[in-house]
């Protein structure tokens, strides 16, 4: 059964891939660059929706489904890659995060969260989204 995926969901995953515009400019992993795309009838396809927020523990795990460490805005072939590849999956987010804020986040995963605050939750990305934004113009 899929998981739903709730407004604060798209929330959290329009910050990291906005983050991942903002800091690489594209893909967090293979750094290949993203850009606005303009359509034929003029409208903009921002950059940032061009990649996927990528979970390195499943959105299921209530503890860090919203956490900042546990996701990546990734390219399609780079989520998909990494999804099948578990080892290779844990060896670059080691190497993204460092070792100890690896050993955090696996020590985070293991508290059981049985319902995150979600108006908190909200306030808190709506508020980041604004700040890089502003960053960044």
């Amino acid at each position: 059964m899929a998981i739903k995926i709730t407004p604060l969901d798209q929330l959290f995953s329009e910050r990291i891939r906005r983050r991942a515009i903002y800091t690489v400019g594209g893909c967090e992993r293979c750094l290949k660059p993203k850009y606005d795309i303009q359509k034929e009838d003029g409208s903009i396809f921002p950059a940032w929706k061009q990649l996927q927020c990528a979970h390195f523990d499943g959105r299921g795990n209530k503890a860090v489904r919203y956490d900042d460490d546990n996701a990546a805005g990734l390219c399609f072939y780079c989520h998909s890659y990494l999804d099948a590849h578990a080892m290779e999956k844990v060896e670059w987010i080691k190497q993204r995060l460092g070792e100890d804020k690896y050993n955090n986040l696996l020590a985070r995963m293991r508290i059981y969260y049985p319902k995150p605050d979600q108006k908190a939750i909200t306030l808190y990305l709506k508020e980041r989204i604004k700040q890089l934004r502003c960053e960044n113009g």
